[in-house]
């Protein structure tokens, strides 16, 4: 798999959320990473989406993310998991 993104925005997610989108590629690793589509961002011309999974360098994050094709993915932003999403986490773990 490929992992590209817009170097603008890398650099403001690294500024605004601590986070380097070269480190969070273990994330889709995660066996109990929770994937979903993001309805809200997404349009006719682009499907928008989340996951939300353990990272080595940073621990539980929220990733959103765009398949260009089968081969590439293309990063949007990252940010330290929020309350709410560390407990849907805890109950997908709980789960298996």
């Amino acid at each position: 798999m490929d992992y590209i993104w817009d170097p603008a925005k890398r650099t403001k997610v690294a500024h605004d959320h601590k986070i380097n989108f070269e480190k969070v590629y273990d994330i889709f690793r995660d066996p109990h990473a929770i994937e979903f589509i993001d309805e809200e961002h997404s349009d006719e011309n682009e499907t928008r989406y989340g996951i939300i999974g353990l990272t080595a360098e940073y621990g539980l994050l929220y990733l959103v993310f765009v398949e260009v094709d089968h081969k590439t993915t293309r990063f949007v932003t990252a940010r330290r998991a929020e309350r709410w999403m560390v407990k849907d986490y805890e109950k997908e773990t709980r789960r298996i």
